[in-house]
């Protein structure tokens, strides 16, 4: 009665999962067995009920196994957990356990295991002590009924008494008898051992179960479709090649590094100043990991700029082209999503800010000027990538 006093009514949280894996590795059901088994308060949602999504992404890479859990709370944040390990089963059970552990604190850490056989045998029967008196001492004394005198009618025997079993009589001095002794314990070998069962072991859990160890993401490169105002007199478009790393570190964070060397041969929306430009730069790019969870990845991001400007005058009989160094460093947002079959879409849109401005005049009028570069440079690109 206490117990049940003290046990409150256990809420169950509904949980919708969804499961990605190649094939011949673990499906869905697997993993959300592997939930129940460890949480007691879980139980899968219904058409229409507010949920907990649990997103699960399973992918091989040469002989390693790469699994990343989403934790999407409804009406809340999302948090993100890796595991790498050697085969889908591996990978599959420590996300349950993952996923077991962010739904319910109370969860059990170790998958209940088949019952435990005792291989102990029967409890030996103990052999009933012997009636004949030991060496030294003497036997106990044992009430008898008198024998029956000549003449006298016979006592009805005692109705505790079997009828089959005839009452013993022993019979003993007085002064000799002794009050009754248990029976002395004999070898330890005959004595009847209770049957025991070792309790199961009970893990215990550090302070940072779920916090990964800093590791390397494989690299990823991608191709780009790049815009950007360079002069004031037009805008050039051209495309990028570029190639990134990224890291988790253990606190959950992904910082990132880009590297990409771009190319805008023409200008488009030209002005009157009919000026044409040639821009080849290279630009290094590092995002510091605070990224919103989600399908969809936002991150800020900071870059660095250096390349060559050439700028040709179409408005002459006899054209000419300038080429000066040209470099900046600015700011960025970049956002991911997936597509398919591994491709991931990137977005990215920011402003560079030139180092030197730099002003483009005439020869044919002297110090007339023909067109000058931004003080502030706005880019955009969108491209394709994928993770090697």
């Amino acid at each position: 009665m206490v117990a049940l006093a003290q046990t409150g009514p256990a809420v169950s949280v509904p949980v919708r999962v969804e499961f990605d894996a190649p094939t011949g590795c673990s499906d869905g059901e697997a993993f959300f067995a592997g939930v129940l088994s460890r949480a007691r308060r879980v139980h899968r949602a219904g058409p229409g009920e507010k949920a907990v999504r649990l997103t699960v992404h399973v992918t091989r890479v040469g002989g390693k196994v790469h699994g990343e859990l989403r934790v999407n709370e409804a009406g809340g944040d999302t948090e993100t957990r890796r595991v790498d390990g050697a085969t889908c089963a591996e990978v599959v059970q420590v996300l349950s356990l993952t996923a077991a552990l962010a739904i319910d604190p109370t969860a059990d850490l170790l998958a209940p295991a088949a019952p435990v056989k005792s291989t102990s045998g029967p409890a030996p029967v103990r052999a009933p002590a012997s009636t004949a008196p030991s060496p030294g001492r003497a036997a106990p004394a044992v009430a008898a009924a008198p024998a029956p005198l000549a003449g006298s009618p016979a006592l009805p025997s005692s109705p505790a008494s079997p009828p089959a079993a005839p009452p013993v009589q022993v019979i003993a001095p007085a002064a000799s008898a002794r009050p009754e002794r248990p029976p002395a314990a004999g070898p330890a070998s005959a004595r009847p051992q209770p049957s025991t069962v070792a309790p199961a072991t009970v893990g215990t859990v550090a302070a940072e179960p779920l916090r990964e160890p800093a590791r390397v993401s494989r690299p990823r490169f991608g191709a780009s479709m790049v815009a950007a105002r360079v002069l004031t007199s037009s805008l050039g478009l051209g495309a990028s090649l570029w190639g990134g790393l990224a890291t988790t570190t253990r606190d959950g964070l992904t910082p990132s590094a880009t590297f990409a060397a771009l190319y805008l041969p023409g200008d488009f929306f030209g002005s009157g100043d009919d000026l044409g430009i040639g821009w080849m730069a290279l630009a290094a790019t590092a995002c510091p990991g605070w990224a919103s969870s989600g399908r969809v990845r936002v991150e800020p991001c900071a870059r660095l700029t250096i390349g060559v400007l050439s700028v040709t005058d179409h408005s002459v009989n006899s054209p000419r082209s300038v080429t000066r160094w040209w470099g900046g460093a600015g700011a960025l947002v970049r956002l991911t999503a997936p597509v398919s079959g591994g491709l991931m879409l990137d977005l990215d849109a920011g402003v560079d800010f030139p180092f030197v401005t730099r002003r483009f005049i005439t020869t044919t009028v002297i110090n007339q000027p023909v067109g000058a570069t931004t003080s502030v440079s706005p880019t955009l690109s969108v491209g394709l990538s994928h993770s090697l």
